[in-house]
């Protein structure tokens, strides 16, 4: 009987089978880095971090390092005292 197995989201209700109905909602797998054990949260806020490090370099600052906390320190220090921090001078 069609229907029976549409999954609860299916607005037509009319497929032979499970899968029929997950090929018609076009179903996809979503990003998974197994190698790494990376998922796609996790790569987007490592990008981000690493962008924000970018950044502080384009303005002169040499953060002690890419993570967030480093990062923040630097934009803080500069902010304080009206020069681009530089860790390598600490």
């Amino acid at each position: 009987m069609a229907g029976e197995h549409c999954r609860s989201g299916c607005r037509t209700r009319d497929h032979e089978s499970y899968g029929e109905c997950l090929r018609a909602a076009r179903v996809r797998v979503a990003y998974c880095d197994e190698a790494n054990r990376q998922d796609y949260t996790r790569q987007k806020a490592w990008d981000n971090e690493l962008a924000a490090y970018r950044d502080c370099v384009r303005q002169g600052m040499n953060p002690a390092g890419t993570t967030w906390k480093h990062i923040d320190h630097a934009k803080a220090v500069s902010d304080a005292t009206g020069v681009a921090y530089d860790a390598t001078v600490d």
